[in-house]
């Protein structure tokens, strides 16, 4: 599945963390794994090649210099510090091999020995409960039963369980409409004991922007990836270092914000 462009690069990476974004409802987690990318320059190390993966191609999305370089469908990034491996999809699962794809990326995870896997994902605004409709957007899921005391300093949100007539009144369940394998690799990764977290956020399809820069900023209070400042500097139209992706340029948005973030 994994395809390294060395050899040299198909190692265990136990001192890394794995980011990785779900396409889910607005493309949400994969626009803030963009950010993740862009704020690091990451080194390509290598990419995912499965017959459960529908095949795309197109100008690189970060270089800003029009060179002429390609990405593919599935990319994965390697950043020495933080220590983290990223990867970026741009594709979905082809239909019936959800199954598939989430076993054979389990393996992956299993055997790269990964210190925890970072999911980014969304999920439809339109099926919350009441707790979700007041405050933030924003939630967080683990597998693993001990939880991050960052969390409760950061006062996160746990996601909340839904309950439905069939199901156990004190239990209830995960109801992720829009998410799209989030909620099946998270159920994987409980069963498989991976230590996964999902950073997950509330949205419409629709101008995304803004929704993706909210989660990425959410993933950066956890691990420190840049300087809050030059993000919310960039996008209010200020002076800042902070890049943004070549390829958003091309998405669509109102005249004004595409003149503040580019």
């Amino acid at each position: 599945m994994f395809v390294p462009l060395k050899e040299a690069d198909s190692v265990k990476w136990s001192e890394y963390s794995l980011i990785l974004p779900a396409v889910s409802i607005g493309n949400v987690g994969q626009l803030a794994t963009d950010l993740v990318i862009s704020a690091l320059s990451p080194s390509l190390i290598g990419f995912f090649h499965d017959a459960s993966i529908l095949p795309v191609v197109g100008n690189d999305a970060f270089d800003h210099n029009q060179s002429g370089k390609l990405n593919l469908s599935v990319e994965v990034y390697k950043s020495e510090e933080p220590r983290l491996i990223i990867i970026q999809k741009r594709s979905p699962v082809c239909k019936g091999y959800q199954s598939s794809y989430c076993k054979k990326l389990l393996e992956w995870i299993k055997e790269c020995g990964f210190q925890r896997v970072v999911m980014l994902s969304s999920v439809s605004a339109t099926d919350r409960i009441d707790s979700q409709i007041k405050g933030s957007p924003l939630r967080y899921l683990t597998s693993s039963p001990v939880k991050d005391n960052k969390f409760e300093q950061l006062l996160w949100v746990p996601f909340e369980k839904k309950l439905y007539g069939f199901s156990n009144e004190d239990e209830g369940v995960y109801s992720m409409p829009g998410g799209g394998i989030t909620r099946r690799f998270f159920e994987a990764c409980c069963q498989e004991k991976v230590n996964l977290t999902v950073l997950v956020t509330f949205c419409s399809e629709g101008e995304n922007i803004a929704d993706g820069v909210q989660l990425f900023l959410y993933l950066n209070q956890w691990i420190n990836i840049v300087d809050k400042d030059k993000v919310e500097a960039k996008f209010a139209g200020k002076p800042s270092d902070f890049r943004i992706p070549s390829s958003w340029s091309l998405m669509f948005g109102s005249p004004i914000l595409h003149d503040f973030i580019f």
